[in-house]
Formats: C-alpha cells, sequence, structure tokens
C-alpha cells in the first residue's frame, strides 16, 4: 500500500478548533463554579464570573467566524449533512459498534459527524442565547419568559453544558481509537491516507 498526503484541515478550521478547546474548557470549569460554588478553580466568585463573561464572549464570536467561513469557503457543501447522507448511517454505525472492521470511504465527514456537528451549531447558539440570558435577565426577558424563568434558564444552561461534556467525551474516544494521524493532521493541516499502489506491489 502507497500513502497519498493531502490537506485536509486549513488554518481557520484549525486555529476556531483549538481556541474553542481552550475556550470551552474555560467555559466549563467557571461555569461550574457558578452553579457549584464549592467548586473553587478560579478563586472568587467575582473571576469566575469574570473568565465565563469573557470566555462566553469569545465563544460567541469564534461561532460567528466559523459559520462565516463555512459559507464564504463554500464548505457547506461537505460538511452540511443532506437527505442523500442517510443511506451512509448503516455502514458508519457497524463500523464504530466494531461490527464491520473495514472502514466506509467517504469524504472529509462522514455523515454521522455531520449530523453531530449540525447539531452542536444549533446546541451551541441555544446555550450562547440562555447564558446572556443570565447575565442581563431585563434586556433578554422574553427568553426567560419563553423558557419558564430564571432558574428555568440556569437548569437548561448547565443541562446543556453536561451535553457538551458528554459530546466531548464520545469525541476523544473516537479520535483516540481512530488512526492518530487524524490528530496530527488538527495541527499541521496534513493528513496520510494508504490507496492501493498502481503499480501492483
Amino acid at each position: 500500500m502507497a500513502e497519498e498526503r493531502y490537506y485536509k484541515h486549513d488554518g481557520v478550521e484549525r486555529f476556531t478548533h483549538w481556541t474553542h478547546v481552550v475556550d470551552t474548557i474555560l467555559l466549563i470549569l467557571s461555569g461550574i463554579q457558578i452553579h457549584y460554588p464549592g467548586f473553587s478553580i478560579f478563586g472568587s466568585m467575582l473571576t469566575a464570573r469574570f473568565v465565563h463573561l469573557v470566555s462566553g464572549y469569545l465563544f460567541l464570536f469564534l461561532g460567528i467566524l466559523h459559520v462565516y467561513f463555512f459559507f464564504a469557503l463554500g464548505k457547506y457543501g461537505i460538511a452540511m449533512p443532506a437527505v442523500s447522507d442517510l443511506g451512509e448511517i448503516g455502514p458508519v454505525l457497524r463500523y464504530y459498534l466494531f461490527i464491520d472492521t473495514t472502514k466506509p470511504d467517504y469524504a472529509k465527514y462522514n455523515v454521522l459527524q455531520k449530523f453531530a456537528y449540525a447539531a452542536l451549531f444549533v446546541v451551541s447558539f441555544l446555550q450562547a442565547v440562555l447564558g446572556f440570558a443570565l447575565y442581563w435577565p431585563v434586556a433578554l426577558a422574553p427568553v426567560l419568559s419563553l423558557f419558564g424563568g430564571a432558574v428555568s434558564v440556569r437548569i437548561w444552561h448547565t443541562t446543556i453544558m453536561w451535553v457538551f461534556l458528554s459530546f466531548t467525551a464520545v469525541h476523544l474516544y473516537l479520535v483516540l481509537s481512530e488512526d492518530l494521524r487524524l490528530t496530527k493532521a488538527m495541527w499541521d493541516g496534513y493528513y496520510y491516507r494508504k490507496i492501493a499502489d498502481k503499480g501492483g506491489r
């Protein structure tokens, strides 16, 4: 088998990915301290709230930046889920569940990744709206009312945080159980995949 080197992740993808990683860690740790005051990571509650607010703004900025490049660079053509992708669900699931050992052939993202990332964008937007509603309850009073009040919004906000943590755990498992060259590609952009040797060797 020969290897083919190709550019898998551009600079924008790598920058937003790793910045999101650091930012999400800060958001989760500060959020845990705000919700569970006994879990002191940043010292005072004032510091935890400051870190959470700044990280929230960065989270929103990165999301807008990511969406802009998603459409400006035409990435939606390979990353947005479509009805035609549904037929790939079975083979991909069987591979991830270790029923089939042969990895299905797909482009940059498989069907489960497409649907998972699309759902993540929706949930991320909802999380940002709920978070800012807690910081500006007067300005965003309609949001609080829609979700049943500040206490209910706080519960929703915390629940979605645990959804993010669960998604991260699954994501890490899938990354580490796959070819580690995929992880390296998120650092330098390049991936080497095996292809059939045209010489027949």
